[in-house]
């Protein structure tokens, strides 16, 4: 088991439990430590005593958690020694589980790619049968990087679909075993896991890596098959009181000849997103429109990455609708920045491919609902951490849940 994850609590002496805490105060402070430190910086920062801090630090060099540097290099006098966190002993897996995708990322504490594999066949159901393939995906990337089990410090997911940010519970999937998901999936996989929804999960990794880091009032915006919301107020996620704020896609503000997921009509998902970029074009296609990359015989042969794919390309039929959507996501964006007062609003998901037509359809949108002053202040930007995002960001969840990275 991982330093990180024994407890500090209900076992051993208080004389122990305190220097457990103290052993993880230290790791935590070396895993957001830019440079390495000197004995006397680390006690400052952790507030213990030198000759504490001396003792503990010797007890992580033993067990491989810290590493000497050498001596800093002074004027004059004693050189004092150095010491930095051991990386390769800390680790996070991050799963993204979408509809049809799903992808393990695994990262060194200082967000360096270990390994990453995906299957594009996956598709989610909500069966014994898909569950266990889950399993052992991961369990088998995990084995592929031929770490040691105390190398990891915990899993995060990211699912697909609407999950209470408290629990970690869907509401649509793996409901039928007596325990809960998360609670499964560390009996199988003898590690701590973590669930949440993609998109809060990618808006954990636009604070940790991204264009929301140090940024005290954001809204990430992840368009792709569907649309989601991240809400960060005061620095601090927002889950709502029963853990599902951010189900922006619902907004009553859309067509109401489109039936949603969800079974109401009028959600703005039914007008801004994949599934809806795809509906986009067979009714154009029907109404006999076509251009060089799509063809009125092809409906029902095309997916939403292949209009995203024509618009790079200069197809103006793609263009046009990525546009439209643009626009019509900017005037809700525009009622959320009065409602919010956001400083950021950071645009990801695939829809981050497009960014050339569709951000500026976005900005002119907001400018249409958005009141001057609320948005003189807030920047619309797309995403820089890329496409592949999704597992790396449930990766992310997990250094931001043991308080490993600065945000």
């Amino acid at each position: 088991m991982h330093l990180l994850n024994f407890s500090a609590k209900g076992s051993g002496s208080h004389a122990e439990r305190s220097q457990l805490k103290q052993l993880k105060d230290l790791v935590r402070h070396l895993a957001k430590a830019e440079t390495p430190l000197t004995i006397p910086e680390i006690a400052a920062e952790v507030k213990i005593s030198v000759p504490t801090c001396t003792k503990l630090v010797r007890d992580l060099l033993e067990r491989k958690y810290v590493l000497e540097e050498g001596k800093r290099e002074t004027e004059n006098g004693r050189r004092p020694e150095l010491y930095s966190l051991n990386k390769d002993n800390f680790h996070a897996i991050g799963v993204e589980i979408l509809l049809k995708w799903i992808q393990v990322s695994i990262i060194r504490v200082d967000a360096k790619l270990v390994h990453q594999v995906h299957n594009e066949g996956f598709v989610l159901e909500d069966t014994p049968e898909c569950l266990q393939y889950i399993v052992s995906f991961i369990g088998a990337a995990i084995r592929k990087t031929g770490l040691h089990p105390d190398q990891f410090i915990g899993i995060g997911i990211g699912l697909a679909g609407t999950v209470n940010g408290h629990t970690g519970q869907s509401t649509r999937y793996f409901n039928f075993m007596p325990l809960p998901l998360g609670k499964y999936l560390e009996n199988v996989l003898d590690l701590p896991v973590l669930i949440d929804s993609d998109t809060r999960v990618i808006g954990i990794a636009e604070q940790v890596q991204g264009e929301a880091r140090g940024i005290e009032n954001a809204l990430v915006i992840k368009v792709s098959r569907n649309l989601g919301l991240s809400i960060i107020l005061n620095n601090q996620i927002i889950f709502g009181a029963k853990g599902f704020a951010g189900e922006f896609g619902h907004l009553q503000i859309g067509r109401k000849d489109r039936l949603c997921s969800c079974g109401k009509r009028g959600c703005l998902e039914t007008e801004v997103s994949g599934t809806a970029l795809l509906k986009d074009l067979e009714e154009v296609l029907q109404a006999g429109e076509a251009s060089m990359h799509f063809q009125p015989e092809g409906r029902g042969s095309y997916r939403y990455h292949d209009i995203l794919t024509a618009a790079l390309k200069g197809d103006l039929l793609a263009i046009r609708l990525i546009i439209a959507q643009g626009d019509v996501l900017g005037q809700a964006l525009g009622n959320v920045v009065n409602l919010l007062n956001p400083s950021v609003i950071v645009i990801g998901g695939e829809y981050a491919r497009v960014k050339h037509y569709f951000m500026d359809a976005v900005r002119t949108g907001a400018r249409k609902t958005g009141l001057v002053d609320s948005l003189a202040d807030c920047e619309i930007k797309v995403s820089a951490l890329g496409g592949d995002l999704g597992a790396k960001a449930a990766a992310y969840m997990v250094l931001k849940n043991y308080d490993m990275t600065r945000y």
